[in-house]
């Protein structure tokens, strides 16, 4: 009897059990009284109800942890069943969140003076009178930790870590106490194997030894070392388990480049057509580190061959002599036009100040140009010099990025040139972007031409204006002085462009722009004005950029479709 009473219980156990957990799984939930983001935590904590068996006692408490990490410890909850039990009403009454009353931080140890630290800690996610979120509190405790461990307090521990919630006094307060220990300097370098090019990993360290470690010049110094010619891949990390006496040894690890690579590469662009390119780069000339290089770039417009020898002198990079050398042709200035250069340049190029460099060179330039039946021909000797600033953050896709060229050129018609002439240019390029998904893009282009006569200058050192990449609604090159309706481009060049991108989905961005300007001999002629809209579609070697632009200031009013594959900037 007593077998057959326990049997009887246990089937009643599985069948509720089995009842409570068909009704959790069919039953759907609708949620009242909360929306926005307090309404998304409240969905997030109460989907295991519809998964997973659990009872109304279980349910409430889920929902009361998700009104309670943000911050909403006084709010009133009750479950409903309707419709047939089919569905399960959750109300909420969620009351007023708690707020901070007091963040309370104690730092011992050497980051109690490190000035970064100390501006972190003012600029933490959660301040006193803000609504009490778990979500920041475990952000700020995170970023802490973070910034200790990349200013090299690695031997740092909690001695408190606390946050005390008094509901009836309706009080919030954090309670951290943390000892930093001592900030470890840099250490020796401690390089993988031996290499050619150990006197340059040894100066382009972007810190000095016994300096006070810090990860963000960890970071410089990989960089550093990958853009050289030398290396395949070169990695860089703090050896923390050979820390001792506050000095960190730091590790490097490389891999050297073949005697010989090749790089091939395409593209593509309405103005120039398809393009492929390949280059040669041979690292190892002499035991210095000198370098050759080569380049081969076909496109349907223009096809041109260039070679390089480099000195290093103290940094491969930015500290370098080079001898350059090329030949192109271009049938790109219009129909019927045909020009023929070759260059030798030699160049001296080192880094300055706030990452800008400078490059000082003199060039010999021969041009040949057919136009119908006419032939002109030129020769120039300019010396010059240039500076360039090129910041990025995102890599072949930027979300931030910073461009500017400075640069000046001279001739004169009684040191070998066909004409006397100087030369100055200046391009800006300027990205910005706001939660991922906004980005602003602006771009200016002047220049201008000290010069007699314009028609002695060399057709390769004219501007232009119009195109991809200057003012799209107009055709490549087409915006400028005209002569028998031909383009032969003038002395001065003003273009701009303004540009709003939005990304809507992982891969893919919406964009807006406008752009103006002319390419002119005396500033005579109306601004030439192009706007319209194009999609960007997000690859690993950049954007692939397809726009449709009106020339609004053309009388024709007529549209052009530019594509263009290659970083924004």
């Amino acid at each position: 009897m007593f077998r057959v009473v326990l049997l009887m219980l246990w089937l009643a156990f599985v069948s509720f059990s089995h009842t409570v957990s068909a009704q959790s799984q069919s039953q759907k939930i609708e949620i009242l009284g909360v929306d926005g983001e307090l309404k998304s935590n409240v969905e997030g904590f109460t989907r295991r109800y519809q998964t997973q068996t659990l009872n109304h006692q279980q349910l409430h408490n889920s929902v009361s942890q998700a009104l309670q990490a943000l911050g909403y410890y006084h709010s009133q909850i009750s479950l409903e069943a309707e419709r047939n039990n089919e569905t399960l009403v959750i109300n909420i009454k969620p009351g007023e969140p708690l707020s901070w009353n007091e963040i309370n931080v104690q730092v011992d140890g050497d980051a109690k003076k490190d000035t970064v630290f100390s501006v972190l800690l003012t600029k933490l996610p959660i301040q006193v009178d803000q609504t009490v979120r778990h979500d920041f509190y475990q952000q700020a405790k995170s970023n802490i930790e973070s910034l200790l461990l990349e200013r090299g307090y690695f031997d740092f521990k909690w001695l408190r870590k606390e946050m005390l919630i008094d509901k009836r006094a309706r009080l919030a307060k954090v309670f951290w106490h943390l000892d930093s220990g001592n900030r470890y300097r840099f250490g020796t370098l401690n390089i993988s194997k031996q290499t050619q090019a150990t006197q340059y990993i040894q100066s382009l360290a972007t810190f000095d030894p016994k300096s006070m470690f810090d990860s963000a010049l960890l970071s410089d110094y990989t960089l550093a070392l990958n853009a050289t010619p030398y290396f395949r891949s070169a990695k860089v990390y703090p050896l923390l388990n050979r820390r001792q006496n506050g000095s960190l040894p730091i590790r490097v690890e490389v891999v050297d480049k073949p005697a010989n690579s090749f790089e091939v590469g395409g593209g593509y662009s309405t103005d120039l057509g398809a393009k492929g390119r390949l280059k040669w780069t041979k690292p190892w000339i002499t035991n210095d580190g000198h370098f050759l290089e080569g380049n081969l770039s076909v496109s349907q417009r223009r096809q041109d061959i260039t070679g390089s020898y480099t000195v290093p002198v103290l940094d491969p990079n930015n500290d370098v002599w080079r001898i350059l050398g090329g030949y192109q042709v271009n049938d790109d200035l219009q129909e019927g036009i045909e020009s023929k250069i070759w260059n030798i340049q030699l160049q001296r190029q080192w880094l300055i100040s706030d990452s800008w460099v400078r490059t000082a060179f003199i060039k010999r330039e021969h041009e040949t140009t057919e136009q119908e039946d006419k032939t002109f021909k030129t020769e120039m000797l300019l010396p010059g010099i240039s500076y360039a600033k090129k910041q990025t953050k995102g890599g072949t896709t930027p979300y931030w990025a910073n461009e500017q060229l400075i640069s000046l050129e001279v001739a004169s018609d009684s040191l070998v040139s066909s004409t006397s002439l100087v030369k100055a240019r200046w391009n800006n390029a300027w990205l910005r972007s706001y939660e991922q998904k906004h980005f602003a893009i602006s771009r200016i282009n002047l220049g201008a031409i000290v010069v007699d006569d314009i028609n002695a200058v060399p057709f390769n050192m004219r501007f232009f204006a119009g195109g991809d990449q200057s003012i799209r609604g107009f055709a490549y090159r087409s915006v400028g002085p005209k002569e028998d309706n031909k383009d032969i481009g003038g002395k001065y060049l003003a273009t701009g462009s303004l540009e709003y991108n939005y990304q809507f989905l992982p891969s893919w961005r919406a964009a807006l722009f406008i752009d103006a300007g002319t390419a002119t001999n005396d500033f005579s002629e109306k601004w030439s004005v192009g706007a319209g809209f194009g999609f960007r579609y997000i690859t690993p070697i950049g954007p692939i950029r397809i726009d449709h632009a009106w020339g609004v200031s053309k009388k024709s009013k007529s549209t052009r479709l530019s594509i263009v594959i290659g970083p924004e900037i």
